[in-house]
């Protein structure tokens, strides 16, 4: 553990030498050089708002700097001046006196003199410095940085997002049974019929008990038949699951489709929205890994739209492996609907999805509800 916690330091070091690096280094910058060795230095978040300039007063600016200068002491290093209201200058430009090479920044991951960067359920903070500070205080960790410890309750965020991956199993249903109990041919194999989604997730709070999850993914259905000398194809009038000629030995024969689908789950959340905040401190690094407390159920509905589909089978002949692969509809429905249920015990998310229309089109195939279950990571 101490191993992993000095590497994942480590890498966080590079990472806010880069930002120290570049802090000094701003892209989007207008330098306005003034005798004494005085500057101007107009800081905008890209080339539009520079020529929105135009349509503001710029020598009101200058005059209202000169004003702030005169009243200032002498050993100010630093003059920022706002117009909140946006009627004499543009509200997202901050304009700084600078003498010495220092630059303020209206927005940005800095707050004083602090870096802040989230990662995955860490948030990891160090005091912005030159880097060669940093590299006397890392010096000092030949054995591993010594951590102080501590630990607390919070409130969690009242909204946020976050990048959601799903791996799981899926199935289907027949008329409430499952093909294998009546040995049809297009009965699934559990272990290997993966489901996997990727895609973001949103979160909000409507009261410390009862949030909304919603968002959209891109998931795929993996349908890995039992038996595997089961040729997938599509008919002239429906899908037919055909065997392999004797010659030929079956290894896999499975059907894909993927879809883009969107889920709306309103959820309780048991614990009123509180998680365990434990906090590692060294010299000037900070990392708090934050975990959801309690227990969190809901039930929802989604819906999808088919993107693709293939069937693909893996044989040996004569000796050799062979893969044929066909892309094709095989009258799979368009649209996917259905109910979503997820539950989170603190930090693990499962997920139950089932569809409530056929797989197949009706008439074209056998009547299939497809459904799917797993984490979300």
């Amino acid at each position: 553990m101490k191993l992993f916690k000095h590497l994942l330091l480590t890498t966080v070091c590079f990472i806010i030498a880069f930002a120290v690096q570049a802090m000094s280094h701003p892209t989007d910058t207008v330098i306005i050089e003034l005798d004494n060795n005085a500057r101007i230095i107009i800081y905008v978040e890209d080339a539009e708002d520079l020529k929105d300039l135009e349509n503001y007063d710029i020598n009101a600016m200058l005059r209202d700097l000169n004003l702030s200068i005169d009243s200032s002491g002498a050993d100010t290093r630093h003059l920022v001046i706002e117009d909140e209201s946006g009627e004499n200058y543009l509200s997202d430009t901050t304009i700084v006196l600078n003498e010495d090479n220092g630059i303020t920044y209206k927005e940005g991951d800095y707050e004083g003199d602090e870096f802040k960067i989230n990662l995955w359920n860490y948030r990891i903070t160090a005091k912005v410095k030159d880097w060669d500070d940093y590299e006397e205080e890392f010096e000092d960790w030949d054995d591993g940085p010594e951590f102080q410890k501590s630990e607390r309750i919070e409130d969690g965020p009242g909204s946020f997002g976050k990048f959601a991956f799903e791996f799981g199993m899926n199935n289907y249903l027949e008329n409430g049974d499952f093909p294998d109990a009546n040995a049809a041919p297009y009965a699934v194999r559990p272990w290997g019929s993966w489901y996997v989604g990727i895609g973001w997730s949103r979160t909000n709070y409507v009261s410390r008990s009862f949030l909304f999850e919603w968002g959209g993914n891109f998931t795929w259905y993996n349908f890995k038949l039992e038996d595997d000398d089961i040729v997938i194809t599509k008919g002239p009038e429906m899908v037919e699951f055909n065997p392999l000629p004797s010659e030929f030995n079956g290894k896999k024969s499975k059907l894909t489709a993927s879809y883009f689908n969107v889920s709306f789950v309103p959820m309780i959340d048991f614990s009123g929205n509180k998680r365990k905040v434990k906090s590692l401190e060294s010299g000037s690094f900070r990392i708090e890994n934050y975990k959801k407390r309690g227990f969190r159920f809901g039930v929802g509905v989604y819906g999808g739209y088919r993107l693709g589909s293939h069937s693909k089978i893996k044989y040996r002949q004569d000796g050799s492996t062979e893969k044929d692969k066909e892309n094709n509809s095989f009258f799979l429905q368009n649209w996917r609907y259905g109910v979503r249920a997820r539950m989170s015990v603190r930090s693990l998310d499962v997920f139950f999805n089932y569809d409530l229309n056929d797989l197949f089109s009706e008439g074209r195939g056998p009547e299939l509800n497809a459904f799917s279950f797993g984490i979300i990571l």
